[in-house]
C-alpha cells in the first residue's frame, strides 16, 4: 500500500461521524456529463510494485512517442524509476516500459520541454532527488542530471516558465514550501529561490491569481489546513499574498477559473473530511468565498480540471481511493460544483489525467492505481 493510500485509510475512524453530519449537504445532479464504464490497461506485469506513491501528480499525459496520440508516464514508487505506457489511440495503452533506471522512491512526475527540441521531457522527484529524463522522441529517454532536494509532506514537481525567459523551469515541493529550479534551456537546472510557508507543504499548483500575467502558485499548508497564494515576481521567485482554509488534510490543489472572471480559483481534494472545496479568488492573490461539496468521495486524493461537456465552464474529476472510484463534478459557472456521477476504476486510484485519448475531440480521463493497471473513462458527454 502506498503512503497516500495509508493516510486515507487512517481517516476512516476519524471521519466516520462526519459522514452522518455531511450527508444532507451532498449535492448531486444528473447533468450532461457522462462517461462510459472504465477499461483497464495492465502495466505488463514487469512492475510488480507499480503504483503512484506519495504525490498528488503521480502520472502525466503527453505525446511522448511523437505519433500524435497521448501517452502516459507514471511513477513506479517502489520500482526502479518511472514507466511509460504508449497510447494506442482508442483509450488503451501498451504494456509499460521503464523510462530510466534511477532507483526507488520516485512518486512525483512532471512533463515539459526542458531542452527546447519540441519534445516533452520528464521530471521525477523522490525523497532526496530530482531527476530529468530527456525524450529521444520515440518513447525512449536519456537519463539526465540529478539534483539533491528534500520532499515535503508529499512529493510534487511541475514544469513551467517561472521567470518568463521562454525556457521551461521546474517547481518542486520541499518540506516548507516550493523551490524553483531555473531551466538553462539545455535540459539542465540551476537552483533558484524558494517560496516558504509556516508549516509542512503537502501540495501546490501553478495558476493566474492576479492580473499581471506572471505565473503564480498556491501551496497547501498541512499544519494550518489552508491554501496560501504566492504571486510571481517574474524572476522565478514568489511573494505571499493571502490564504484561506480548505478541508481536513487536503491531498491535492488545482487551479482553474470556476466563476468565469478571468482569474484562477482553487479546487481541493480534502482527504480526511471527504470533501471537495472551491476557493474563489479575489483577484489580488487572496480569496473571497469558499464553496464546499460535502461527502464528495471516500478518501479524495487527487483532482484535475477540464470542460468535459464543452459548455464553457470548468468541471473536475477527483480520485476516491477508499471506494476505488473517480468522482466527476459539473461546474456551474458561478464557482460552485455539483457531483455529476462516480465511476468504478482500478483499485486505489490516485492520479487522474485528462486528455483526448481516443481522438474524438472530447477530454477523457485515465487514472493510475495500485493494482498494476490504468483505467480509461471515455467521455460520452
Amino acid at each position: 500500500m502506498q503512503l497516500r493510500t495509508l493516510r486515507a485509510f487512517l481517516a476512516i475512524s476519524a471521519a466516520a461521524s462526519a459522514i452522518v453530519l455531511v450527508l444532507p449537504g451532498a449535492a448531486w445532479a444528473a447533468g450532461s456529463i457522462q462517461f462510459a464504464a472504465s477499461v483497464d490497461s495492465p502495466s505488463g506485469g514487469s512492475f510488480p510494485s507499480w503504483g503512484p506513491g506519495p504525490s498528488p501528480i503521480g502520472m502525466v499525459g503527453a505525446d511522448f512517442t511523437g505519433d500524435g496520440v497521448p501517452d502516459i508516464v507514471a511513477a513506479d514508487f517502489q520500482g526502479d524509476g518511472p514507466i511509460i505506457m504508449a497510447g494506442k489511440g482508442d483509450g488503451t495503452f501498451s504494456p509499460g516500459k521503464r523510462v530510466g533506471s534511477v532507483g526507488i522512491g520516485f512518486g512525483a512526475i512532471g512533463a515539459g520541454d526542458l531542452n527546447g527540441d519540441g519534445k516533452p521531457d520528464v521530471v521525477a522527484q523522490a525523497w532526496t532527488q530530482i531527476v530529468v529524463f530527456l525524450n529521444n522522441g520515440d518513447g525512449t529517454f536519456k537519463v539526465g542530471k540529478k539534483y539533491t532536494t528534500l520532499e515535503g509532506a508529499q512529493q510534487e514537481v511541475i514544469v513551467a516558465d517561472a521567470n518568463g525567459d521562454g525556457k521551461a523551469d521546474v517547481l518542486s515541493l520541499i518540506p516548507t514550501g516550493v523551490q524553483t529550479w531555473l531551466g538553462q534551456g539545455d535540459g539542465t537546472l540551476k537552483s533558484g529561490p524558494s517560496a516558504l510557508i509556516a508549516g509542512p507543504a503537502a501540495a501546490f499548483t501553478t495558476g493566474k491569481f492576479n492580473s499581471d500575467n506572471k505565473i503564480d502558485i498556491a501551496v497547501n499548508n498541512d499544519l494550518l489546513q489552508q491554501v496560501e497564494v504566492f504571486t510571481g515576481n517574474g524572476d522565478g521567485g514568489f511573494t505571499r499574498r493571502g490564504a484561506s482554509t480548505s478541508g481536513l488534510i487536503t491531498e491535492d490543489v488545482r487551479a482553474g477559473d470556476f466563476n468565469g472572471d478571468g482569474i484562477d480559483d482553487i479546487v481541493t481534494a480534502d482527504s480526511f473530511s471527504f470533501s471537495t472545496t472551491v476557493l474563489i479568488s479575489d483577484g489580488q492573490g487572496g480569496f473571497k468565498k469558499t464553496n464546499r461539496v460535502n461527502l464528495s468521495g471516500l478518501g479524495p486524493t487527487s483532482i484535475a480540471v477540464a470542460d468535459f461537456d464543452h459548455n464553457g465552464t470548468l468541471d473536475a474529476a477527483m480520485s476516491a481511493v477508499l471506494s476505488s472510484k473517480i468522482v466527476v463534478f459539473n461546474g456551474n459557472g458561478d464557482g460552485t460544483l455539483t457531483i455529476a456521477n462516480s465511476y468504478p476504476v482500478t483499485g486505489q486510484p490516485q492520479t487522474p489525467v485528462i486528455a483526448d485519448f481516443n481522438g474524438d475531440g472530447k477530454p477523457d480521463i485515465t487514472v493510475a492505481g495500485a493494482a498494476n493497471a490504468v483505467s480509461f473513462l471515455r467521455n460520452n458527454s
